[in-house]
């Protein structure tokens, strides 16, 4: 009675353990796309539109060629490039946005309108750009319709270095945004530089 037992549970176990591993599985891949230009391109977000597809943002040094249809503008970190992809994985439309400088792209969302509100980081006037910098490099804002069309932008920093590292919507149709700062009072900055530190505590 024991050995019979025994093996009913031995049963079970490797019956658990191989629905387990089972459920464990990764998904099959539904589609895949490799999308880029010329020189490197690079993702740094991806979110899902309204409408089932994706837009995607990251940074870009392509010039025109393979999925780029808008050329390199210089600087050292690129331009922001905007891709929107249909719920199947193809280019809808893209569009590079910069300046002479360097600007990097790090957060892209969703607003309530359908549009969208790209943000990164930008260190010159010129192109696309409308607003001078402040200091070496400001926070860039950027609203764009559903064709990637840009609707307005802001710039926003202090006389040294600023980066927007993230963005989001808030529940009155405004933006909040957070990032890293070493600029003093000046421009738009109204509090010094501080350095932070951010400790997790337990019960």
């Amino acid at each position: 009675m024991k050995n019979i037992l025994f093996t009913l549970f031995i049963l079970t176990v490797c019956s658990l353990l191989y629905m387990g591993t089972a459920l464990a599985q990764a998904p099959e891949i539904e589609w895949e796309n490799s999308i880029g230009g010329t020189s490197d391109d690079r993702l740094n977000c991806i979110k899902q539109s309204f409408d089932g597809g994706y837009i995607a943002g990251g940074i870009s040094w392509s010039e025109v060629g393979a999925d780029k249809t808008e050329a390199f503008m210089g600087g050292s970190w690129g331009d922001f490039w905007v891709v929107k992809l249909t719920p199947w994985g193809e280019v809808e439309w893209d569009n590079t946005i910069g300046g002479s400088g360097s600007d990097y792209l790090n957060c892209v969302e969703i607003t309530h309108d359908s549009c969208y509100i790209v943000g990164g980081y930008s260190t010159r006037c010129f192109g696309d750009k409308t607003e001078a910098n402040i200091g070496d490099a400001d926070y860039w804002i950027l609203k764009l319709d559903t064709a990637g069309n840009i609707l307005w932008q802001n710039t926003i920093g202090g006389t040294a270095r600023d980066e927007l590292k993230c963005i989001r919507e808030t529940a009155d149709g405004g933006f909040i945004l957070g990032g890293e700062s070493s600029s003093n009072i000046s421009g738009d900055k109204t509090e010094e530089d501080l350095e932070l530190m951010i400790i997790g505590l337990s019960d």
